[in-house]
């Protein structure tokens, strides 16, 4: 039986009509998905990948089921404009990446013109107070990595449980660093919206990550390297392998890798408050040195009744080895104008190299296995299953805990008055509890069938999923009143000096001016943990084929469709102690929350040939949740034109709608806090014309709670997006294509954190109409409802000091983001010289407009991102050989103080107006870097690779206006890192 026939089978309508309805109701507003995977039917290709599907089986006489999802990768001998489909998609081999010199999955990705750099939270751990070790997200186009679905052979990982800390939002995120990359097959990204096809989170666009499938044998690889400035040395061994029998065949992946930790001390010029830009140098600075005092860098200081520090004891500070002896002095400032006093507050034991024990780079350590096997009944029924399990130890740190005593007591040992003493505990004495440490196992079982039925005109897959992770935070913690009668004792009454009536201690002064050992730190020092987990459960049912012909252009029209429901799981469980006053880690997070979601998803797909030379694609999907939100039905709708005037061009462009529903942990997230110590105070900034305004570390009285929650009443996000581009082969040239498309996507209602900088730069903004730069502050309306409310989410005392700050979700937000993207791919191969392969991607963002409330002005924020991100490469193979240059360039952007004032020679920061104001408009330079892979296979078993990442050895610059810890421009893709060598041994068992 022909499948293509214009005979409409009768059973092939009513499954069509049954499972089309989205196409019916795809005008209406959309919401949000929580878990969905519906068929792709376009195909794409991409000049450097030969090797096949995952998803497609091993060459049979009988055809077999396909699933769904898979985007098929064709040779590249083929023409790309005749397997491109309606939406650019990119793909990239297992093989291609390791060739760049990458060693995680997340580090590739970050890599993509199409994601932005390592800005947001999550993807900077070094970040003060950051608890989740071991997660990187992936942010397409930079709308936020919540909009961004990572899935894993077409179905979508489960959210990441751990909640990073109370001062960032809580919306779910994918973990994208502990896929092995060993096990990788091929990498597709799809960097548009996609949520008529994919459900929630896709709004921004898809990455699926296709594991190998397919193999006949057993093969080892062996993996050492480390950084050349030192730090991070790495070990891999990867053992995969897989059989085959005349009806049956089975993959198997194990993985073991270790990474140290890059430290500060691995990078010296990084470890301390001193290494900021010597434009954030106040005159006091400038003129007697670096006041590590004023800068959070104090090892310890004993306070006096006058406000004036006690002398360390001779050699006390020089005990410790980070320690030194340091001189509090400031001098008075007029204007512009250096004009005294000076005041001399006494001496303390300074920490310069604060950051020196704070990791730049999480150490990890990871066994994960996989598995794949399928068994055929019959030519027409398959069944398979899977199961990949990742354990992963992870280890960080950017805090250690300090005692801070800032009651005025009289001490009986010394017969004085001490107004406040502050001892910071170094890793020497705590060990190894200094540590941060996070235990995650993630579980993914998958099973099911799959098929043809009426004579192969159609294809089905039943698949079930179940998936679990599991993340136990172990961090440094400890016992308040312990802590206390180690260092004062127990109060010994009471003694009035002056007038005034103190409390009584003893202060140990032998503990306080000298190191404790391991065992003294243990008798008040503790381990706290924290519990996350998260689940997804799938089933879906899946089915593709062609209807019928028509009869003009003699093709089929394709159809597919899914229906899916999933159940969802979210819990945070601190450690109970932490809602004690007693106990307290030395960021005094405390994050719970719980809850559950329902889902039900129906989504249908067309192709349509219009003509011999257009295809009209069309899709449609409804979702349906329960749970605590206003999340109830989502619908959603895309539809697309692929015009092939030319046997050698392709001009394609979509329209479609986007939808998310409120995440489970920013509508369950209850009575959560955190204490903030690492942050910058706008308000104070103006006042004080400080227009850099960067973030410090403050001296313990000046920590404050940032108190957060979710927010049942969230209502669901909508967006819409749009593309238009064209691909070209040329036709004198085999192997030359060339492609450009322009993108649009939007956001509305969308959910977004109010965090900590925006409250406070908002209060600032609000209160006064400035910024601290001086600018004009635009971002809302003085004296709005908005405005208002941010005032009140800031508490301060009498002085002015912040004491709290309430943080949290708003449905209110609009983004949205524009750009192009461009591909240049050519392969040449030659008999004599080998062969050839020339890849360039290159992106440009032509605008980021975006604001909060409907009433706010719409402003275009491009130029405080990196706009341009190009990555190409050249690659060479002939005989045993097999080399590839590769070159990333992120673009410029600007610099820290970007059109505020000019700090003067003398330290001093000018406000704008200020006739001595010069502004300041300089940009940091583009980030580009180089990697090289040279590879030689010795015999058929036995191949070495010798990869060079940063072939230049460049780190990031600090530039002038850089403050407080994270010196380089993340979003740049700036890091600490340096050249990266690695040798890579691979042998072939049998």
């Amino acid at each position: 039986m022909q499948r293509t026939t214009l005979r409409c089978n009768t059973l092939a309508l009513a499954l069509s009509a049954a499972l089309a309805l989205p196409l019916a109701v795809m005008a209406q507003p959309a919401v949000d998905s929580a878990a969905g995977t519906a068929p792709a039917v376009q195909t794409t290709t991409d000049n450097a990948a030969s090797t096949q599907s995952d998803q497609t089986p091993p060459a049979k006489t009988t055809k077999k089921a396909v699933q769904l999802q898979s985007v098929k990768v064709l040779g590249s001998l083929i023409p790309r404009v005749q397997i491109e489909g309606a939406a650019p998609v990119q793909v990239i081999t297992g093989a291609q990446i390791q060739a760049q010199g990458y060693t995680t999955v997340f580090q590739f990705l970050q890599s993509l013109p199409q994601t932005s750099g390592n800005s947001d939270f999550y993807n900077r751990p070094s970040t003060w107070g950051n608890t989740a070790v071991n997660a990187r997200t992936i942010n397409l186009r930079n709308l936020g990595p919540q909009f961004t679905l990572l899935m894993v052979d077409g179905q979508r990982v489960v959210p990441y449980p751990q909640a990073e800390n109370a001062s960032f939002g809580h919306f779910a995120i994918q973990n994208a660093n502990n896929i092995p990359i060993g096990m990788v097959d091929q990498v597709q990204v799809l960097a548009t919206g996609a949520s008529a096809m994919y459900g929630s989170r896709a709004m921004a666009g898809v990455i699926n990550i296709i594991l190998k499938k397919h193999y006949q044998g057993d093969e080892v690889n062996v993996k050492v390297g480390h950084d050349t400035r030192g730090g991070q040395k790495y070990g891999d061994i990867n053992l995969f392998g897989g059989h085959s029998g005349s009806n049956w065949s089975f993959v198997y992946n194990l993985e073991h890798s270790n990474r140290a930790a890059l430290y500060g001390s691995d990078r010296p010029d990084y470890d301390g408050v001193d290494d900021a830009g010597y434009q954030e140098w106040n005159a006091s600075d400038r003129l007697f040195g670096y006041q590590y005092d004023a800068a959070g860098a104090t090892g310890i200081s004993l306070t006096g009744a006058n406000g004036n520090y006690i002398a360390p004891p001779a050699g006390s500070c020089g005990a410790f080895k980070n320690f030194r002896l340091a001189e509090s002095t400031t001098i008075g400032t007029s204007g512009d104008k250096v004009t005294g006093p000076i005041t001399h507050k006494g001496q303390y034991c300074a920490q310069p190299a604060v950051f020196r024990n704070w990791v730049l780079e999480p150490g990890f350590r990871s066994n994960n296995g996989f598995a794949y096997g399928q068994y055929d009944f019959t030519p027409n029924l398959t069944a398979y299953a899977s199961a990949a399990v990742y354990i992963t130890h992870g280890w960080s740190q950017t805090q250690l805990p300090g005692y801070g005593f800032g009651t005025p007591f009289y001490d009986a040992g010394s017969d004085q008055v001490i107004t406040h003493f502050s001892r910071q505990l170094t890793q020497a004495e705590i060990g190894s509890m200094a540590e941060t440490y996070d235990n995650e196992k993630y579980w993914d079982l998958r099973a099911g069938l799959k098929g043809g039925f009426m004579d192969d005109q159609f294809d089905w897959n039943l698949r079930l999923d179940d998936q679990k992770y599991l993340v136990h935070e172990n961090y440094t913690a400890y016992n308040i009143p312990a802590m206390q009668n180690f260092f004062l004792g127990q109060q010994q009454g009471t003694k009035t000096v002056n007038g005034v009536t103190y409390p009584v201690y003893t202060l140990n002064q032998k503990a306080l001016w000298n190191p404790i050992t391991t065992d003294q730190y243990n008798t008040f020092g503790a381990y706290g943990q924290n519990n996350a987990v998260s689940e997804l459960k799938t089933v879906a049912f899946n089915i593709n084929g062609d209807l019928f012909t028509i009869p003009w252009t003699d093709q089929p029209v394709g159809w597919g469709a899914v229906v899916e429901g999933d159940w969802q799981l979210y819990s945070l469980r601190p450690d109970p102690r932490t809602s004690s006053s007693d106990f307290e880690d030395p960021f005094g997070d405390f994050n719970q929350g719980h809850g559950t979601r329902r889902h039900y998803a129906v989504a249908s797909e067309f192709s349509v040939p219009i003509v011999k030379t257009l295809t009209w694609d069309i899709a449609g999907r409804v979702d349906k949740y329960n749970d605590i939100s206003k999340a109830d039905i989502a619908r959603t709708w895309k539809t697309g034109l692929e015009w092939r005037p030319l046997s050698w061009l392709l001009l394609r462009g979509t329209y479609g709608t986007n939808f998310e529903a409120p995440s489970l942990n920013s509508i369950y997230l209850t009575g959560s806090s955190a204490t903030v110590g690492d942050y910058a105070d706008p308000l104070n900034c103006i006042k004080t014309h400080n227009t850099a305004c960067s973030d410090y570390q403050h001296p313990t009285s000046e920590y404050f709670n940032n108190l957060s929650g979710g927010d049942p009443d969230l209502t669901p996000m909508t967006g819409k997006s749009w593309t238009a581009g064209f691909v070209v082969d040329i036709p004198q040239v085999q192997g030359l294509s060339f492609q450009a498309d322009y993108w649009n996507l939007q956001i509305n209602n969308e959910i977004v954190w109010i965090g900590l900088d925006q409250t406070l730069n908002d209060e600032a903004g609000c209160l006064t109409g400035l910024t601290p730069s001086g600018a004009p502050y635009t971002d809302h309306v003085v004296g709005s409802a908005y405005c208002q409310e941010a005032i009140a989410n800031v508490t301060r005392d009498a002085n002015g000091q912040i004491t709290a700050v309430h943080t949290g979700p708003i449905n209110e937000s609009y983004q949205q983001v524009s750009g192009v993207d461009g591909a240049i791919n050519y392969t040449l191969r030659t008999a004599s010289a080998g062969a050839f392969r020339f890849q360039l991607n290159y992106t440009n963002n032509l605008s980021w407009k975006s604001r909060t409330l409907a009433t706010d002005p719409l402003i275009n924020t491009r130029y405080q991102h990196v706009a341009s991100r190009i990555t190409g490469s050249l690659a060479w193979h002939r005989g045993p050989w097999n080399v590839t240059l590769y070159g990333l360039r992120w673009g410029s952007v600007r610099d820290n103080n970007y059109a505020g004032c000019q700090t003067l020679p003398n330290g001093i920061s000018p406000s704008a107006g200020d006739a001595s104001c010069v502004p300041y408009l300089a940009h940091i330079k583009p980030w580009i870097i180089w990697s090289t892979n040279i590879g030689y296979q010795f015999t058929k078993k036995f191949k070495a690779t010798l990869t060079v990442h940063n072939l230049f050895d460049r780190i990031g610059a600090i530039s002038p206006y850089a403050g407080g810890f994270e010196f380089v421009n993340g979003e740049q893709g700036q890091d600490y890192t340096g050249r990266q060598v690695f040798l890579s041994v691979n042998y072939k068992i049998d």
